[in-house]
């Protein structure tokens, strides 16, 4: 390509740009279809049985963990190139349909200076914990809860209906932890689940903003913030 013809270097770029963001977004659905049915096998199996151990539903939470995760780092991946794109659109789309004095020439060259230094990392501009907990609030979070659900469902129907609290502890026993440790140890990391969830910013967008995290917006005065670019990167620690 010839660097003189930016209009060309542009086209092979937004093409680039739209083929990543599309693959990026084909491989989240594809982890988010492993947790749903892994989900769905573990639950089969443990409520097929009134013999089938508990703890069986609490190692389908480890899987979807773990799918969790991964879907992170590629949705990480996801939103480089779909801010990228969104950039695109904003600073070459839109002032190539509006009228010149519509456009505002000394935003729009910041854009593309922001974007020209921007494609030169690879560096996620969204924070893995950013990441973590805006897959919880979209995908994981209502699967996570059903499965705890399940599992105190599991708890308090088999092998038959408990008759006091006590016998509900005892029964979340594994191995020689007792019952109440493991009640604590998950009630605990739900809520922590629910705190990330609700830290993580959102990704709605609407006049080219970005709504901040829910925690936030329940703060008095709070406003929504300008998405004039892709944050600026987090630089590579030296090795």
């Amino acid at each position: 390509m010839d660097h003189q013809n930016p209009s060309q270097v542009l086209v092979h770029l937004y093409r680039a740009a739209v083929g990543h963001g599309d693959i990026w977004r084909q491989r989240l659905d594809a982890t988010t279809n492993w947790a749903v049915i892994t989900t769905a096998a573990v639950l089969t199996f443990a409520f097929s049985n009134a013999a089938t151990p508990h703890f069986v539903m609490l190692l389908a939470l480890l899987f979807v963990l773990f799918f969790l995760l991964m879907e992170t780092r590629r949705y990480q991946a996801y939103n480089l190139w779909q801010r990228r794109i969104r950039v695109l659109h904003r600073a070459i789309i839109v002032p190539a349909l509006k009228e010149d004095d519509e456009v505002d020439h000394e935003l729009v060259t910041l854009l593309k200076r922001k974007l020209a230094d921007d494609f030169a990392t690879w560096v996620p501009a969204m924070p893995m914990w950013a990441a973590v907990g805006y897959r919880l609030r979209r995908n994981y979070g209502p699967l996570i809860t059903l499965i705890l659900f399940t599992w105190m469902l599991k708890l308090y129907i088999h092998p038959e209906a408990v008759a006091n609290t006590q016998d509900f502890v005892q029964r979340a026993s594994v191995g020689l932890a007792p019952g109440q440790f493991i009640l604590a140890g998950v009630g605990v990391f739900f809520v922590m689940l629910v705190a990330l969830a609700l830290s993580a910013p959102s990704e709605q967008m609407k006049d080219w903003s970005s709504l901040p995290a829910p925690l936030e917006r329940m703060k008095p005065g709070v406003k929504e913030e300008q998405l004039a670019a892709p944050p600026t990167p987090r630089p590579v620690p030296a090795e």
